[in-house]
């Protein structure tokens, strides 16, 4: 396993070479799932406290989130309390929010009770969505075969503001792994994040990972894939290549 040092060293490097900057424990899910998290705070607070993030401190990142989460009176409130979910059984919610409905449990955990047990599995981008057409063909959860990859937009709704690792509602999402999971969201040209939120635009043009011939000029050619870390609740784009988790969503 990398070193705390090594790790750091890397983060600032990717910050130095132009990269937008995302933190390693969301990277590297095989090797951040072994850390302590006495361990990725160290990484995280080290980092925030070069201001390099955005170009905020560490204490204009907590103080912005802060914001969210007290009342006149200090006291902390959810930003995604028990309210905002309808139970609907066999493992799914509803966001009354957004309509939408969510799996509970990431791909490869089961349903057991009020929890999720088992480990969630990783996948490339392009493997995310051959998980979730696998899901489909099956009809397994909930007898459902229109699950897909959330937007980067709609996972964000989901981001429990006054928590942390992970930042999420846990009586809603029970053991949700406070690493990446995947969004079907693309990042163009590694510059401009491609917001459309109809539900069919990976479909169209992003079909398996989205990888035209050189020569087709109006073409996605996404090297990227935006995700949602579950340490902190931020977004970031990053290889499609890389490893996260899935939690599939459907429009009801």
């Amino acid at each position: 396993m990398p070193s705390l040092a090594r790790m750091c060293f890397r983060w600032i490097e990717s910050i130095t070479l132009g990269r937008p900057p995302r933190s390693l424990w969301e990277q590297e899910a095989a090797i951040t799932d072994s850390l302590e998290r006495e361990d990725v705070m160290r990484i995280e607070h080290g980092i925030l406290a070069l201001g390099l993030i955005a170009g905020f401190g560490m204490t204009d990142v907590a103080m912005a989130r802060d914001a969210h989460c007290e009342d006149g009176v200090g006291q902390r409130n959810a930003t995604t309390p028990d309210s905002d979910f309808v139970r609907l059984g066999n493992g799914m919610v509803q966001h009354r929010p957004s309509g939408l409905q969510w799996a509970q449990c990431a791909i490869g955990q089961g349903v057991a009770g009020s929890t999720c047990t088992g480990s969630a599995l990783i996948f490339s981008w392009d493997q995310a969505r051959q998980a979730v057409e696998r899901l489909n063909r099956t009809g397994e959860l909930g007898g459902y075969t229109d699950w897909r990859l959330p937007t980067v937009k709609e996972l964000t709704q989901l981001v429990e503001k006054c928590r942390e690792a992970p930042s999420i509602n846990t009586t809603i999402f029970p053991n949700t792994p406070w690493t990446g999971f995947w969004t079907s969201t693309l990042h163009y040209d590694g510059r401009n994040r491609l917001d459309n939120h109809d539900p069919e635009h990976v479909d169209v043009d992003a079909k398996s990972g989205a990888h035209p011939d050189d020569n087709d000029e109006d073409r996605i050619r996404p090297s990227e894939a935006w995700f949602v870390g579950f340490y902190k609740g931020f977004e970031y784009p990053y290889d499609i290549a890389s490893a996260y988790r899935v939690r599939v969503v459907r429009n009801p």
